[in-house]
Formats: structure tokens, sequence, C-alpha cells
């Protein structure tokens, strides 16, 4: 494929519901169906307000989108935020919504009954977050600082809580963000304490649940207030990596608890580490891992060390809290992260482009005496007129050997003072699904060992005037492995003629679509490798079109 095709176009801006949804009433949350095989039925759930509509994206060039079904919570004043996807046990299609009211309510697609209905937490619910490994497994996050694991089995309908993350070594205040661990081992949670915590999950948690006395965690293995310094209002696993962002710091952190994986049995619960003015007052623990009496830090760990600061995606115009991740990471495609901001703006980065970038120690230069970065896809790295990029072919399939070709780029080159083209040396192989981090190359940033300058080795040029005296100092360019450079997006997408905050965004299975929503009621279409081919097949039977009526009008639903 060629990397042009890999990122997203702009198919389409508008509003869904038209004269019948109010301009101040924002999307907040948007999801894709995740359980079809990718390229089958692109349908996806947006909530903001009391309305929860349903839509499948579809390969028209004027009109990508049809309405399914419209859903209005029983309560006006809902103020929903947060919708994810389950399933029922014969494969039903679930949507689980919540917001300010503190309850979670489950929809069966299909049949558009209210399945259940979720009270536990004290205060508004801020996010949601199925299991990976478990459809029927729910984690909630809660401004009554607690977390929580449901069970969507019928049998634990009476006794659905299974779990609840909430003590002495939790967060302090609101929680706005949840993130499972692909493993379903592990759960992230980041709130307005600006603390992260990663909690080990119990092993089949649900057999909790059905039971007067949930079980319930109050120390996580991993806690820290040293990565932010604001509300922590995004945390996303990326394997063993974390991706996190906090409002007011127009960053997106890429990092690693040290000495973190999944590869190994998670830690056991008696290997919780509690500062040492907490050991006294914990009397369940016995044998408790405390941090040491001198330790200064505010981050403490069961896995020994702290964090490793890896990289810092530049998310200008970002200020505001809630606006959320969109990561696509699928097995044998390229992994794209996708951010939204205050100006209308979509960025983008390639993370593949990341994670495979290593100097070519034998020839390390082309012409012109510039440096360039050899991939296990190509060469990249834009550092003159005259290089060798992906963008012109440069790349290799997923199994196929590499290719050099040397080209003008058509590209407008990046300017070197936004180029982090140093190599990663802490990044995992996610195209081949390896977890382990590699070993660091003979140029590794760990090291010590210094950057690649320009012309650092080419011969004095005769026909060429010494004019140094002339010359301005040229910056050199961040280093991709200093953890302070903020790494441009690889695209930028201006929504044309309004301006609004992207609050949210979210890939198809297969990432031929990408949806994002946001203040005003506008949501945006955007696809890749869609246009003009085969249409998307639709699997009638999941969610069927029962939410249109014979002359095509929504069907609008209460839920209560």
């Amino acid at each position: 494929m060629h990397l042009h095709s890999e990122f997203p176009s702009l198919r389409a801006t508008l509003k869904l519901g038209g004269k019948n949804f109010p301009d101040n009433t924002p999307w907040y949350d948007v999801k894709f169906y995740p359980y079809t095989a990718p390229g089958i039925d692109a349908v996806f759930v947006a909530i903001g307000g009391c309305n929860i509509a349903l839509c499948r994206c579809v390969p028209k060039k004027d009109d990508p989108i049809e309405i399914l079904k419209w859903y209005k919570d029983d309560n006006e004043n809902a103020a929903l935020n947060s919708v994810e996807w389950a399933q029922a046990e014969n494969g039903d299609p679930l949507v689980c919504v919540a917001g300010i009211d503190r309850r979670i309510k489950v929809i069966n697609v299909k049949t558009g009954e209210l399945v259940t209905t979720l009270i536990g937490h004290g205060e508004a619910v801020n996010d949601l977050a199925i299991c990976p490994t478990n459809p029927r497994l729910l984690a909630s996050a809660s401004s009554d600082h607690g977390v929580r694991i449901w069970s969507l089995d019928p049998a634990h309908q009476n006794q659905p809580t299974a779990v609840i993350f909430f003590g002495e070594g939790g967060h302090k205040e609101s929680v706005l963000s949840l993130g499972w661990h692909r493993t379903g081992r592990y759960l992230l949670s980041g709130g307005m304490d600006t603390i992260v915590n990663l909690w080990v999950v119990p092993e089949n948690p649900e057999r909790f649940a059905g039971k007067d006395r949930p079980m319930r965690i109050h120390y996580p293995h991993f806690s820290s207030t040293d990565i932010h310094t604001d509300f922590v209002d995004c945390v996303r696993f990326y394997n063993d990596l974390v991706l996190s962002r906090a409002s007011k710091e127009k960053t997106i952190l890429l990092w690693k608890p040290d000495n973190f994986s999944s590869a190994r049995p998670p830690p056991t619960s008696t290997s919780v580490p509690i500062p040492p003015s907490k050991i006294a007052k914990v009397s369940l623990n016995p044998n408790p891992h405390s941090m040491p009496s001198f330790s200064s830090t505010s981050t403490y760990s069961a896995w020994s060390g702290t964090f490793t600061r890896l990289l810092q995606f530049d998310q200008p115009h970002s200020e505001f809290f809630y606006l959320r991740l969109g990561l696509f990471h699928e097995w044998g495609k390229r992994p794209m992260l996708a951010a939204g901001n205050q100006k209308g703006k979509l960025l983008f980065w390639d993370l593949q482009r990341l994670e495979e970038v290593e100097v070519d120690a034998v020839s390390g230069r082309i012409g012109g005496g510039e440096a360039i970065f050899k991939t296990r896809n190509g060469l990249v790295g834009k550092r003159s007129a005259e290089t060798v990029g992906v963008e012109e072919g440069g790349r290799r399939g997923m199994d196929g050997p590499a290719v050099s070709l040397r080209k003008k780029s058509r590209d407008t080159p990046v300017p070197e003072e936004n180029q982090c083209l140093k190599p990663l040396t802490a990044a995992t192989s996610f195209s081949s699904h390896i977890t382990r981090f590699r070993e660091p190359s003979h140029l590794s940033i760990a090291s010590g060992s210094t950057s690649i300058s320009r012309n650092s080795s080419l011969p004095p040029n005769p026909n060429t005037k010494d004019t140094k005296a002339k010359e301005k100092p040229k910056r050199e360019p961040p280093s991709i492995g200093d953890p302070f450079c903020k790494l441009p997006p690889h695209k930028n997408i201006m929504v044309p003629k309004v301006t609004f905050t992207v609050r949210q965004i979210a890939w198809s299975r297969g990432g031929e679509w990408c949806v994002g929503v946001g203040d005003g009621g506008w949501i945006l279409v955007l696809g890749r490798d869609v246009g003009g081919g085969e249409r998307v097949k639709r699997e009638e039977d999941k969610v069927g079109e029962e939410g249109k009526d014979e002359e095509g009008d929504v069907e609008m639903m209460k839920v209560g």
C-alpha cells in the first residue's frame, strides 16, 4: 500500500440530527463496533447530551453516513459523555452509555431494549472501557474517585460489580480515563489529581460478581504524579508502552513503566508498593513492598524503578480537558495515532515510522552529504531536497525485502527544527507483535552516543569560498531519543469553514474509516482506500435495518 493512502482524508463534515440537534450540544464520544472482521460493516455509535446515534459508514461520495437508529435517554439532562460496545452471550451487540447521572445503561442494539442498568457509583461516570479479552467485562471511571469492573453476564444481574479499585492508594479526585492492556490483566487510570495508576486485574474477575461483597483493591502496582502536571484525561496502552495526555500540556506523552513486561506473570498482591508514611496504616498486607524512606519521588512501582519518557507528540491548541486519543493498532496494519484540538484540526502520526528508524551505518549519506535513516520499509527522514522518502515508494511490504529508491522529494520539506529523526532505541516492533524491547543499537541514545551532524565527514570543496564568518549557525534537529522533543504530526487536516473542539476520534476495525466528534454537534468522516472500490460488506444480522421505516426515516427510541 502506498504511504499516502495510509493516512485518511476528510470525506465529510456534517451534523447528525440536522435541525433536531441543538447547536450547543457536543458529541463527547464515538466508538466503532469491534466484533466483526476488518472491512465488514463499519458501524459506529456516537453520544452527546441525551442522544445516542447508531450509524454506518458507506463508500458514497456525497453521503458517507447512514443513520440506522437514534435513541434518546429518558433523562434529558443525562449529559452522556462515554460509550462502549459489548456483546451478549448470544452475539447480540450491546451499547453501554454513561454520563453525569451515575448510572450505566446497557442497550441491546438489535432489539432496542434496555438490557440492564448498572448502579453503584456515587457520582458522575466519566469513562467506559470494555475488556479486550472478555466482551462482557466493562470497566468504568467515576468522579467518586473509584474505578469498577462490572460483569454483564445475566447470571450476575442482581450483583454485577466484580472489582472495585478504590482506597487510600487510589485516586484522590475524579477519575477521567481508563485503558485496558491487551492481555486483560492490567488497567490504567488517569484523573484530575494528575495521577496515573496501573492496576493489576485479578484473573477471571467475573468470578467475584454475583456476590454481596465484590473484590476491593486499595493500592495500584504503579502510581505516579511525576508524569503529568494537570488533569490526565486520556490513557492508552500501546502494547507495554503507555500513551497519555493531560490538559494544558499540549502534548501527548509516550512512556514506559520501568521493567514492566506483560510477558512475565503479573506481580502478586503482596508486592504492592506502599509509600513509607502509609505502611503503619496498612494491616491487610503483611509483607508490603515499601519505598525507601529517603525517596523523594512521587512514583512507586512493583516492578522496581520509576518510568522512562520516550517521546512527546506535539498537540497544539489542546488546553481543554476531555480530549481523547484515537489509536489504531491491528495485526498486519501500520499503527496510527490520531488526536484533535480546539481549532478543528486533526493530527496523525504513523507510529511504525518511529519504531523502524535506525541509522544506515554502512553508507549513512546520499548526495549533498545529508544523513539518512534506513528502516525495514526503506528510507525515511527528509533532511534536504534530495532524499530518499517513503512517500516516493522506498518501502517494502510487511514481509518483502527493503528497497531504496533515490528520488527528488515532491513534498514540502519538513523544517529541520521540527524534525526528530534519531533512533528510538527503546522502541517495540508492533508490526510483528514483538512484545519485548529491542537491544540498543550501536548508536543508542541511552548509551550516550552523540548525534549525527550534517556534513560531518565531507571533504572540503576547493571551489567553495570560506563563508563561515557570514553564515548563521544552523539549528540541529532535535533527537527522537530526547523525551522533551515535540514530534510534529506526519499529517494535519484542518476542518474547512468551521472551528470547533474535536473531542474524540475513533477508527474502524480495519482502519478504512475514521470518525471524529466534538462540540457544536459536528462530526467528521474520514476514509482511506474506500472510495471507488468494493462496497463494504454488511452484516445485516448484527445491526440490521430495523432502525428505518419504509420511507427511510430514522426511528427515534426512548431509553428508560
